[in-house]
């Protein structure tokens, strides 16, 4: 008897492909002016409701408190800075941005180690065909 098994769509989705493409493209961007939006990116692809997790809710929750340190940073530093350029305004601003990018891409590459989802590999399923990877 030829019984054809195949799998649900979620199990044929492999979202650790997706995550490890833009934690790479952050990696990649390190330094340039395509780090923010790199980000970004990441946290989108990110953000989901895993079963026994919910990483959006939390991700959210660690930006809100990362975006108010941040600004009391920057509202600090040019209370005590007043008599700086508006150049050296903008340059410290945008430093602590991609400071505060890089923490969240911290904060996510460490999740993602410690739920394992950075582990390559899967497991067979019955009938169906293994997908390739094409870029």
């Amino acid at each position: 008897m030829n019984e054809d098994v195949s799998a649900s769509f979620i199990d044929k989705t492999d979202w650790r492909i997706t995550l490890h493409r833009k934690l790479e493209a952050c990696v990649d961007a390190e330094g340039t002016r395509y780090y923010k939006n790199r980000v970004k990116s990441l946290i989108s692809a990110y953000s989901a409701h895993y079963p026994g997790w919910d990483a959006k809710t939390e991700l959210d929750q660690f930006i809100k408190i990362k975006e108010i340190e941040y600004n009391n940073t920057l509202d600090e530093w040019l209370e005590e800075n007043q008599s700086k350029g508006k150049w050296h305004k903008y340059h410290f601003e945008k430093h602590l941005e991609y400071m505060f990018h890089h923490e969240i891409f911290e904060h996510i590459k460490n999740n993602c180690a410690k739920k394992r989802m950075l582990l390559w590999g899967s497991k067979p399923i019955p009938g169906g065909t293994q997908m390739t990877y094409s870029e």
